[in-house]
Parts: C-alpha cells; structure tokens; sequence
C-alpha cells in the first residue's frame, strides 16, 4: 500500500464529530467478495447506487518491479494487452483513450460506461487476460510511443533515475527496481512483453473489482459467466519481495550531472517489521503514522529551517510489511550537500524527541476522514482508492471502510509505528550535484 492521496486539514475538530459527520454524509460502501470467480485470486463487488455507472479494475498483481533485467517490459506489456483487448472487443484498436496504467507493483485496466453496458465492460476486461493479438505493424509501433512516453515522464521527474540509484544501492540489486530506464528502451522487445504477460497474466495473479450500480446478485451472474472458466494455475514468483537489506547498511554516493536544475539529497531507508508477515492489518497505523511524520518532516525542513527550500516523500508499505520511505531534498544556494545531508538526517533521526500529542493524532486523523469523504463523492477518487490495498492482493477498502479502520486504531499503535520507522535502519543515501 502506498501513500498517494493525501489532503491537510487546518482546523482540529473533536474525533467524534468527524466520524459522525463522515457518516452522516456518505453511505457505507460494502465491499462484498463474489466466490464463483474462475482461477482469479479474487473478485468482488462494491455497490454504489449513487453513481450512475459501472467500473470494472482489472488488476494485474506485478507492475514495473516485477520488471526481468530489461525495465520497461511490464509497461510495455501494458500496451500489448489493452489495446489487444479493444481489437478484440471492439474490433478496433486505438480508437478510445488507454484505460491502463503500470504501477510498481501492479497494472491496472479500467472498464467504464452506464450500468448497462456492463456486459461489455467485462468482455473488455476479460480479453486482457488472452495472448495480445494485434494487426501487422502495430505492436512495433507501440515501443516507439512507449521511447516517447518515458521521455516524457522522465522530464517531467527529473529526480526518478535518481531513485531507482538509491533503491539499487539500497537492495544491492537492480532487479525490479531498475538503474535507467532510459538505456533500456533500445533493448525493449515485444518477445519479452510476450513472456511476462504469459508469467504474470495468469488468473491466480489477477484481482477484479465491479464497482457502481449494479446489484450483487447480478454481478456474481456475470462474474461467474465471464470469468469461471479461467485456470486455477500458480501464480509467478515475486523475487523483489525477498529483498531485504542489511539493517546496518550505509551506502552514500556521489555524483554529478548536467540533467539536474538543482543540488539533490536523495534518503531511502528499508525498515522490517521483523514480526509481521503481513501488512494485512497495520493500514490504519501506516496512514496515520505516515501522516504524523510527514506532517513534521514538512515543519521541520520547510518552515523551520533554511537549509532547504523544498522536500518530497514517498511512502510504501509492501504486502510482507517492509516499509521503504524515500525523501528528496533540494539545498538552498550555497549550502552544501554533506551539510544539507546531514540536516536532513538530524531531522529524521529526532522527528519523535517531541512524543506525539493527542491534539496532533486528532488533527491527522480528521485529515483522513476528510480523505475518505472525498473519495466516496468522486468517482475517480473511488476507484483509486479500492486499487490501493486491492494491488497487494489484499481486499479492497471502501472509503467507508477505511474510516472505521482509522477510528479503530488506537493512537498507543500509532505512536508504536512510528517509533519502529525512526529506529535506525538500512540507509542509501545519493548527493547529486548539478554540473556547472
């Protein structure tokens, strides 16, 4: 699970009256599994009369970190197959926007129209699932759109090969986690993306939400017509997830560039939650801990210091409940990067020498109430939110759902999270300096 969504509020309400406001203006969402499901590894229906639509997530679970030697195959995968489902269905490809994106460790196809369309929204979904079958020509040029489109990407974060360098330094291994994925666009091929939809396409790695209007009974009837007949097969092994640093690592490296605009520190840091293993049951913990420390790293480097004039954090919490935290920050002019390091980690390392307040934890988790309230009134908000649990293979949460799980968590488990994440632990650090 990953944190992606989140929205800060300023004003600190009593708990109570965010829960009983949450409830008030949203109706429960009820994420109900559906048991005549074929080889999938599992499916389930979130009825929402309020939207007057039907979605289908197809989701595949392995994504970029599920990556062979050669990066880019997964995404370009992702191509081959939804477009080989539109000519399949629609006998038509390219004719409608993309309704797939390739995430670290899942790829997700979207199917959506009015709630009678439903029909065709699971034959589209259902098609990814075949050998990708294209005209002539065609898959060839989709690695030319793919060289385009992570150029693109990569200008627009210019800080990502970056990442992937301290994630390499980090695991010792740039499997999954590739070093550039820019020298690899030369070598993509379609044989390879051919493989990986044949490993990591099989139904025992496939999730399927139906969302909307639609009636249970009715999405069972359907699920079951158009998926009961798929293979119960082994799902692929995910060689990414058994990677676990040294705790004691320390990896710092240094380096130059003229892709950069500006100095970067860039901290990834590995912390196992040795007696877990699973994450199953810490999403309240992760999001509200996750909440509290980003709250004050932003205090801490933004506001009350001047070393550094921005900062960003990933957060990402796997499914065997290794959490890695990624933070990149940019010095301010004339500071230089072991100093600008080494503010960074002071302020990591003494994030919680203030024990965290019970006004604090009430103030983050309104901001998660909010959060939920949000996603439950927008429909692409709703669906980002089943994905985020749902793509580890977990059940999916319903904004609804997660409220409970927020107001369930006690602030004792909270605290003991966060308290796990500043402990020291395996550390790969990256000083980038922009040539001049």
């Amino acid at each position: 699970m990953s944190v992606n969504m989140r929205f800060f509020w300023k004003s600190i309400p009593a708990l109570a009256l965010a829960i009983a406001t949450f409830a008030t203006a949203v109706a429960a969402q009820n994420v109900m599994p559906l048991w005549e499901k074929g080889g999938l590894h599992a499916a389930y229906v979130v009825p929402r009369d309020d939207f007057n639509r039907v979605d289908v997530q197809l989701i595949v679970l392995s994504g970029s970190y599920d990556d062979p030697a050669l990066s880019g195959t997964a995404h370009l995968t992702e191509h081959l197959a939804a477009f080989s489902s539109d000519a399949a269905v629609l006998r038509r490809a390219r004719e409608r926007d993309l309704n797939a994106v390739t995430r670290s460790v899942s790829t997700v196809y979207t199917n959506s129209g009015p709630p009678e369309d439903i029909e065709l929204l699971l034959r589209l979904s259902r098609a990814v699932l075949e050998t990708p079958d294209l005209p002539p020509g065609f898959a060839e040029s989709e690695i030319k759109i793919l060289h385009r489109e992570t150029h693109l990407r990569e200008r627009r974060s210019p800080y990502r090969w970056l990442v992937r360098k301290a994630l390499r330094n980090l695991y010792g291994s740039s499997y999954g986690r590739a070093d550039n994925t820019i020298a690899d666009l030369s070598r993509l091929n379609l044989e390879a993306a051919y493989q990986f939809h044949e490993t990591h396409y099989v139904p025992s790695n496939v999730t399927l939400i139906v969302s909307g209007k639609i009636k249970p009974a009715k999405a069972a009837e359907l699920v079951a017509q158009y998926f009961g007949d798929t293979a119960s097969l082994a799902a692929p092994e995910k060689p990414w997830l058994d990677q676990k640093p040294n705790q004691t690592l320390r990896k710092i490296e240094r380096l130059s560039s003229d892709r950069l605009s500006d100095d970067v520190v860039l901290m990834t840091k590995f912390i196992d939650f040795e007696d877990r293993d699973t994450s199953i049951d810490m999403q309240g913990d992760f999001f509200l801990a996750t909440a509290v420390l980003q709250n004050r790293l932003a205090n801490a480097l933004r506001y009350e210091d001047t070393m550094l004039f921005d900062t960003s954090s990933d957060w990402f919490l796997s499914k065997v409940a290794d959490l890695e935290v990624t933070i990149v920050a940019h010095p301010m002019p004339g500071i230089d990067l072991d100093t600008a390091r080494n503010q960074l980690e002071t302020t990591w390392e003494t994030l919680l020498d203030t024990p965290i307040q019970p006004k604090e934890l009430a103030q983050v988790r309104k901001s998660e109430m909010v959060q939920a309230e949000n996603a439950a009134r927008r429909p692409a908000m709703f669906l980002q939110f089943l994905q985020n649990v749902a793509s580890d293979g977990f059940p999916p949460i319903s904004p609804s759902v997660f409220a409970r799980i927020i107001s369930d968590t006690s602030d004792e488990q909270v605290i003991d999270f966060a308290k796990k994440v500043i402990e020291p632990s395996a550390t790969s650090i990256v000083l980038a300096q922009r040539a001049r």
